[in-house]
């Protein structure tokens, strides 16, 4: 009979450890993933030099004084590709026609998708004018997805990308990633931009009193 309430206090400290552990454990990864993004916001684009599926040439200053939402693809993904085919498509159809946006697909298989290639994926897609497709070095690209987004692009062996959704304002600065896989980043894009398209607010002018220097 005395070993009953041991008994009883070990089974509720395993219980109790249990849901802690579920507790704490629950998501942890997802938690830490957030975080890490949050740090990335202020990142400053570097310049680069890619070429979009029209065949024009493609820089960093080719986006100056413009909101842009970039993504990495590639055309014969059949993966999250998709998914992020479908959230860009229904931005493209959500911000309507605007010369102050772009939205940019960037290929992490030149080797295969070549300007050609990557119109006639533009074109299934239904892209607008304002959507482009680029493509180009893998040096270039590298440079553009990894040293100034930090997401991930693969290699030539293992054809692989981030699905996130980046938000780069008018002056090439990062300012938010998305998770493009999920739709209701689409109307979290469409508000983030708005807000950037908001002036600056500065203080009004005080008229001075006819007593005042």
């Amino acid at each position: 009979m005395k070993l009953l309430p041991r008994i009883n206090l070990i089974a509720l400290v395993l219980i109790l450890g249990s849901l802690a552990w579920l507790r704490l454990g629950r998501n942890p990864v997802s938690d830490d993933h957030s975080a890490s993004y949050a740090k990335l916001v202020g990142r400053i684009v570097p310049d680069f030099e890619l070429i979009e599926s029209r065949g024009t040439p493609v820089r960093l200053s080719t986006f100056k004084g413009q909101i842009w939402v970039a993504n990495l693809m590639f055309a014969t993904c059949n993966g999250v590709c998709l998914r992020l085919g479908e959230q860009m498509k229904s931005l493209d159809s959500q911000l309507g026609p605007r010369d102050d946006i772009r939205l940019v697909s960037i290929s992490v298989n030149p080797e295969a998708d070549t300007p050609e290639n990557l119109r006639k994926y533009a074109e299934g897609l239904k892209a607008s004018a304002k959507w482009l497709f680029l493509t180009g070095s893998r040096a270039e690209i590298t440079k553009l997805a990894t040293g100034g987004f930090a997401l991930s692009a693969g290699t030539v062996e293992v054809l692989t990308h981030s699905d996130k959704l980046v938000l780069i304002d008018r002056e090439g600065v990062v300012r938010g990633y998305f998770d493009g896989e999920k739709p209701e980043s689409v109307p979290q894009i469409v508000e983030a931009i708005a807000r950037l398209n908001q002036p600056i607010s500065t203080p009004k002018s005080v008229p001075l009193k006819p007593n005042q220097p």
